[in-house]
C-alpha cells in the first residue's frame, strides 16, 4: 500500500496530510458511493484523487468495482 497513490486509480493522489494545515480531502466531501468501492482494509488507509472524485461526481457509473485495479500499475513514474 502506498499512500500517495489513489486506490482506485493507482495514480499519485497529492496527499498532504503530514502538512501543518492537514490534507486537501479533509476539505471535501468524498462520497460514500465512492468509498463503498474500496475493500475495508483500505479504507482511511489513502486519499482517493480529485479525477476519481470528479468522475464519480459526474457520473456514478464511470468508476465500478469491475474496473478498479487488481495490482499496482508500475509503468508510470511516481514523483
Amino acid at each position: 500500500m502506498n499512500e500517495t497513490t489513489c486506490p482506485l486509480c493507482l495514480q499519485d493522489n497529492s496527499c498532504d496530510v503530514k502538512a501543518k494545515k492537514g490534507c486537501w480531502c479533509s476539505q471535501i466531501e468524498v462520497p460514500a458511493g465512492l468509498l463503498d468501492l474500496l475493500d475495508d482494509n483500505m479504507k482511511n488507509k489513502q486519499c482517493i484523487c480529485h479525477v476519481c472524485i470528479s468522475r464519480f461526481n459526474a457520473d456514478p457509473n464511470s468508476v465500478n468495482k469491475s474496473v478498479l485495479p487488481t495490482k499496482p500499475d508500475l509503468s508510470y513514474k511516481v514523483y
